[in-house]
Order: C-alpha cells, then structure tokens, then sequence
C-alpha cells in the first residue's frame, strides 16, 4: 500500500468515529466525554489531512497548523477519557500539549530537518497514549470488562508502534519519514495507527454503552428516593438466597421495618418532609447493616432486610441493633422517628417458600406495633414488655 492510500484510510476512520461520536453527543449532551471525542475525532483527521496535503513541502503555517492539530486531538481524547470516568480536571496531557506547540515552532523556526520534527511528534504522541493507558487502567481497577481489555489492548498496541517509530527515527530516520514509501514506515506509521485507532475507539465506545446499560438496569432495580433495592429487586434476591440457604443449609433471617405514625409525619411536615424521613430511615438502615445485608424499600414506609447466615440467635441483636439506629433520630418539626420491625429466621432444616418468610415477618412486625412500637418482634418468640425506659 502506497503512502497516500495509508493516509486516506487514517484519515476516514477518524472523521467516521468523529461523526459516530457527535450523534451520540448530540443524543446525549449531558455527557462530555462523547463531545471530547467528537472534537478529537474531527482534530486528528484535519490534521492528518494538512500533513498529507503538505507533502513534505515546508510550508511552516501548515506544518505548525496540522501537527498541532494532531496532538490536539490526542490531548481532546485523553481529556475524553477522563471525563468517562469522571475525574477531576488534571494538566498533564494538556502540558503534554503545550510544550509540543512550543517545541514544534521551535524547530520550524531553526528550520529543523523532517527527522527531527517527526522524533519530536512521536514522542508527544506516545507520551499522551501512554497518558491515556494509565487512565484506562486506574478506571477498569477492579471493574475489568471486554470494553476495557479492547480499549486497553489498542493502546498497548499504538504504544508499541510509536516506540517503534521513536527507535526507527533515531536509529534509520530517512526509512521512518512520514513519506518515505519504506514498507516498514507505512506499516508503523500508518497501517498499524489505522488499525489501532480503529480498535480503540470501538473499545471507548464499548465502554459507553456498558456503562449506559449499568445505569439502566440500576434504574430498573433502585428505589428512586432511597437508592435501595425496590420492591420487585427484593423479592427477586429473597427468592434467590432462600433456595441457596435451603441448598446450603444455611439459616436466614428476613426483616420487615415499619416507620412509625408515618400518616402523622406526612400530616406534619407534608409529603416531601415524609421523603426526608423514609430517605433519613433508608440511610440508617443500611449503614447499620452488614455489606452482605440486602436492603430494599418495600413501598411508603415500610422497608424489607435480608440478612444470609443470620440464624435465630443472632436474629434480636439484630433487630435490637435496627431500632436503636433509628430511635430518637429527629427531623425539623417533629420530636423523633421511630421504627418497628418483625423479624422472621429460615432455620437449616426448614424448606420455606419466600412468600411464607415473608408473611412470617409481616406478622412479626404486626405484633410489634400491637406491643407499642419503637421495638422489634422475633417471629415465634415470646413478645417481652416495654419497660418504662423504652415507653
């Protein structure tokens, strides 16, 4: 393949991912990293596009024009990055930058041979993807995925290509000109960056969508107010830990949790103070819990807990440890916000249904609120009476 017929292939696969990525900008603008890509799409393709139009000719507006445009696009895509995992404003990539525009006019204005401008620009491009690497990796931590391992492999790919091109014009610079027509220099300087380009932005926008469908199936299983489990997520993982507790012969315990005199706190404080309340009992609740703990909203004001492992003995500490997260907690207008809770245990040799677990502590926090609230209630165990302390 011929120089020219390289370049133009570069060159589409840019302004194709370019426009690729400005109809999902436009789609969804909230998100800056598609608008940092779409910029560095079309950035890197004018700028390829001048350097090839040039052709070699010392043209200083051009030649400063399209390599600046070049690494431009390459600190845009790093700054993308970045912005997918939202990530705080940092400066390398754009120091990056800044000192390639600086150096670069340097060196058309001593009248620097081809070889030396073309070290100079390969050794910003590799210190930007070498940028980008590290982004992608502190990102992925612990979350790897096929998206992150394409994107990460494309990397590691123009990595190696332009360290190749780096050694090539320091050890044989004639055979790594961008237009030598050397098979060798084509393949690094060209083929290998088309096919690497191609590859990494089909990994960033693999990222993009996985991250779209996390989101989504979050919505579909998060309570809106409260960030818990909602009604539908919770029954669903109760069915599931009740066949691998029977399986297993595992107990489990399952709480029902009830704010109390809801009515009157919405009476009180209207239905937005009656948000605060559930969002304030929520929070309680599942900082009290364990990260093994299930916590769900229910709907209104009840909450439903399950807790694997979590056999009858240790089920009152539990519900003791649930009330008095909650008790005396105070919102502006009302003097507290209690709770009452019923608590039912699967013990080993019970084959339960979830519907049943389920009724079982329903029942239990029935009897709760008959004892007075502000307490908790073990299915099957003998209700103690309030003390005067508790009353």
């Amino acid at each position: 393949m011929d120089v020219l017929t390289a370049s133009i292939a570069l060159i589409l696969v840019q302004l194709s991912t370019a426009l690729v990525m400005t109809g999902i900008y436009r789609a969804t603008p909230s998100e800056s990293c598609t608008r940092y890509w779409a910029l560095s799409g079309f950035s890197v393709a004018v700028g390829v596009l001048l350097i090839v139009l040039n052709g070699g000719a010392p043209n200083t507006a051009i030649l400063l024009i399209g390599n600046n445009l070049l690494i431009l696009g390459l600190g845009l895509q790093w700054r993308g990055i970045r912005a997918f995992y939202r990530r705080p404003a940092a400066y390398a990539g754009w120091v990056v930058c800044a000192a390639f525009f600086l150096s670069f006019a340097w060196l058309l204005y001593r009248h620097a041979t081809v070889g030396d401008r073309a070290l100079l620009s390969s050794l910003a491009v590799l210190a930007l993807l070498l940028l980008e690497f590290r982004e992608v990796i502190g990102g992925s931590r612990g979350n790897s995925s096929f998206a992150s391992a394409l994107t990460l492999g494309a990397l590691a790919v123009l990595i190696v290509a332009y360290v190749v091109r780096v050694v090539g014009a320091i050890v044989a610079p004639p055979d790594f000109f961008p237009g030598s027509g050397v098979n060798l220099s084509i393949t690094v300087i060209y083929m290998v960056p088309t096919m690497g380009g191609l590859l990494l932005w089909c990994g960033l926008l693999l990222l993009y969508f996985e991250r779209i469908v996390a989101e989504k199936h979050e919505l579909v299983i998060r309570d809106e107010l409260t960030g818990l489990l909602n009604r539908r997520a919770i029954n669903a993982a109760g069915e599931r830990q009740v066949r691998f507790a029977a399986r297993m012969k595992l107990p489990l315990t399952v709480a029902f949790v009830d704010i109390d005199h809801f009515k009157r706190i919405n009476d009180t404080l209207g239905h937005a103070g009656g948000d605060v309340a559930v969002a304030r009992v929520a929070s309680l609740l599942k900082d009290t819990c364990r990260n093994v703990d299930l916590v769900g909203r229910y709907g209104g004001d009840e909450f439903c807990v399950i807790f694997p492992g979590l056999d009858a003995a240790a089920a009152s500490a539990v519900g003791e440890r649930l009330v008095q997260a909650v008790r005396h907690q105070k919102l502006p207008g009302l003097e507290r916000v209690t709770i009452s809770v019923g608590l039912a245990v699967l013990t080993v040799p019970e084959a339960l249904a979830w519907n049943e677990l389920l009724r079982r502590a329903d029942s239990a926090l029935y009897l709760a609120k008959q004892q007075g609230r502000d307490c908790f209630i073990v299915d099957g165990a003998v209700p103690e009476p309030l003390s005067a302390a508790d009353s």
